[in-house]
């Protein structure tokens, strides 16, 4: 991959990714992941096959990334970093809520992949991302005296599994209320995990 899609500043290059990103999803509305191919993406997106590995590695992992920015621009730490403390906690927990709405929103494409060949690209980019904000998460509250010392190496690959995992069981739940799915998740986690008085 020459450019990553999301460094990309140029208009045409970010007018190209968006066509790739608008015609993969479209496409996956008719069309099986596993069955996709990039020549039908781009016939789609009206790009040569050159454009789109310029920008994407495989049609699995460009899904894996949007869905995974789906979740991801859902979780806005930088947000919750200016979130007073006693605020802190009901914040990450509307973070995920906002989160499981939005999977919600998409659930037959987020169904779809979780039930392809490629489910595990899907599943490593949402522990990617999901670890990084649980890292952060904690960092927060470690710098507010809210939880001491934790063993990041276990924890967070521990919180993270089990969220990422939540999130995909919610995909195919046809449940809608995503506020009180936050609340029991949260409740799951382990007990350095600061729980509402």
């Amino acid at each position: 991959m020459a450019e990553s899609p999301a460094r990309a500043t140029d208009s045409r290059t970010l007018r190209t990714v968006q066509a790739i990103e608008d015609a993969v999803r479209d496409a996956l509305r008719e069309v099986p992941l596993d069955h996709l191919t990039v020549a039908e993406v781009c016939r789609r997106a009206g790009v040569g096959r050159p454009s789109f590995y310029t920008h994407f590695d495989s049609i699995p992992r460009l899904v894996a990334q949007l869905l995974t920015a789906d979740v991801d621009n859902a979780l806005p730490i930088p947000d919750v970093e200016r979130v007073p403390t006693e605020l802190l906690e009901p914040a990450i927990t509307e973070n995920l809520a906002d989160s499981l709405a939005t999977v919600a929103r998409h659930r037959e494409l987020y169904r779809s992949v979780f039930t392809s060949a490629s489910s595990g690209v899907l599943r490593s980019e949402l522990d990617r991302a999901i670890g990084n904000r649980v890292r952060n998460i904690v960092a927060i509250w470690q710098d507010r005296g809210i939880v001491g010392e934790i063993d990041l190496v276990v924890a967070v690959p521990f919180a993270t599994g089990g969220i990422t995992r939540a999130l995909e069981a919610w995909a195919f739940d046809d449940s809608t209320d995503s506020a009180g799915r936050a609340r029991a998740i949260r409740d799951q986690m382990p007990r350095w995990w600061p729980f509402p008085d």
